[in-house]
C-alpha cells in the first residue's frame, strides 16, 4: 500500500513524514519528481507476533505501508510531475499547519486551501477531456465526467461526488487525484501536542468524507530518536498516549477498510492486507495468481484458537477445528488461511 504526505508549502509535511516513520531509515526515491524519499510502515499486530512466537518460522512478514514525502504546492499550484505522483498513491494524508496560527479560521482556510489545489488539478483533467471535440466516450462516462466536474467546482473531492457505481466504474482510468481515500493530519504545536482536532473542522472534513487526526510533528520527530524505552516517559510528559505512527497507521487501514489474514509455514509467518469483503478466492490471488487459479479449498481458522495449539495446521486438522470453505467464503479479520490448489 502506497500513501503520500500532501500540503502547501510550509506546512511541516516532511517533519510528518519523519513523525511517522520513526527509527525506519527513509530510502530516497529513485523518482526525484515523486517526492524525495519514501519510507516503510511495519504494521504491527499482536496476533501475528503470537504466531510467530509460537511456531518460530524462519521470517515473519507484517503488512507494509510504504509512506511518501510529496513535493509541496508550488504557487500557484502543485507541479504536473507531483501530480502524477500521487496518482499512483493509495491514499493521501494531508498536512495542515496548526503550529503557527492553532485558530478554527485558519485551520479551515489551510485544509480548503490544499483541498482547492487538489480539486484543481482534477479539475482541468476534467474540462480538457470535455472540451474534445471529437472525444469517443459512453452516456456513461460523459454524466460522469459532469457530475464530477460539478462538484470539483464546488470544491468538493471526486470521492465526495454523487456518482453511481457504473459512473465511478467509467472514471476509474482518469485516476483522480481526488478520486481516493484521504485523511486530515493536523499538525499542532508542542503546547497543543495532546489537544484533539477542532469541532468545526472535524465536521467540515467529514462532509468530504475525510477524517480527521492530530499531532504535533515535531514533537513526534523528536521522540522518534530516543531509545525504545525511553518514549513511553516522554509521551506521558506530554499526555500522548501513543506514538502517531500507531494512530495514523490504524486510521490509514480503517480508512480503506483494511483486514489483515495470516499464512504461517516453517519459513513464514505472513499478514496479508485486503479489503474487508474480500473471497476466499480473491485472497488466494494475493499470495499467487497459481494459488487462485488452482484454488480447492481454503482451510481456516481464527489466529486466536490456532496459537495455543503447538502443533499447527496439522493438530488443528486432527482436532476438526479448521473449516473447509470455498471460492466465495469472505475471509474475516484475523484468519489464518491455507489453500489447497492444484496446477
Amino acid at each position: 500500500m502506497d500513501v503520500g504526505i500532501v500540503g502547501l508549502a510550509g506546512s511541516g509535511r516532511t517533519t510528518l513524514f519523519r513523525a511517522l516513520l520513526a527509527h525506519r531509515a527513509p530510502r530516497e526515491s529513485g523518482a526525484r519528481h515523486a517526492g524525495g524519499a519514501i519510507g516503510t510502515i511495519h504494521v504491527q499486530d499482536a496476533r501475528l507476533e503470537q504466531l510467530s512466537a509460537r511456531f518460530r518460522p524462519k521470517k515473519t512478514t507484517p503488512i507494509e505501508i510504504r509512506v511518501h514525502d510529496c513535493c509541496p504546492s508550488l504557487e500557484p499550484s502543485f507541479p504536473t510531475a507531483e501530480i502524477g505522483a500521487m496518482k499512483q498513491m493509495d491514499q493521501l494524508l494531508l498536512a495542515v499547519p496548526a503550529f503557527a496560527d492553532p485558530s478554527e479560521a485558519a485551520l479551515g482556510q489551510g485544509f480548503e486551501r490544499l483541498l482547492s489545489e487538489l480539486c484543481l488539478a482534477d479539475l482541468t483533467l476534467v474540462e480538457r477531456r470535455l472540451g474534445q471535440a471529437h472525444a469517443k466516450y459512453s452516456d456513461t462516462e460523459r454524466a460522469a465526467l459532469e457530475r464530477a466536474q460539478h462538484a470539483l467546482e464546488e470544491g468538493r473531492p471526486v470521492a465526495a461526488a454523487s456518482l453511481s457505481t457504473p459512473q465511478r466504474e467509467a472514471l476509474r482510468g482518469y485516476a483522480f487525484v481526488t478520486d481516493r481515500f484521504m485523511i486530515a493530519l493536523v499538525n499542532t504545536a508542542e503546547d497543543a501536542a495532546d489537544a484533539a482536532p477542532p469541532e468545526a473542522l472535524v465536521k467540515r472534513a467529514e462532509e468530504y468524507g475525510i477524517p480527521t487526526l492530530a499531532l504535533c510533528a515535531a514533537l513526534e520527530a523528536e521522540m522518534a530518536e530516543l531509545p525504545t524505552e525511553e518514549r513511553v516517559s516522554f509521551l506521558a510528559e506530554y499526555g500522548i498516549p501513543e506514538p502517531a505512527g500507531a494512530a495514523v497507521t490504524r486510521a490509514i487501514l480503517r480508512c480503506a477498510d483494511i483486514i489483515p489474514f495470516f499464512t504461517i509455514g516453517d519459513d513464514e509467518c505472513r499478514a496479508w492486507a485486503i479489503r474487508r469483503g474480500t473471497t476466499a478466492h480473491a485472497a488466494a490471488g494475493k499470495i499467487h495468481t497459481d494459488i487462485a487459479r488452482g484454488f480447492i479449498r481454503a482451510e481456516v481458522i481464527a489466529a486466536e484458537d490456532l496459537e495455543p495449539l503447538q502443533g499447527g495446521l496439522g493438530e488443528a486438522r486432527k482436532l476438526g477445528k479448521l473449516r473447509l470453505e470455498g471460492k466465495g467464503y469472505v475471509i474475516q479479520d484475523g484468519e489464518v488461511v491455507h489453500f489447497r490448489f492444484n496446477v
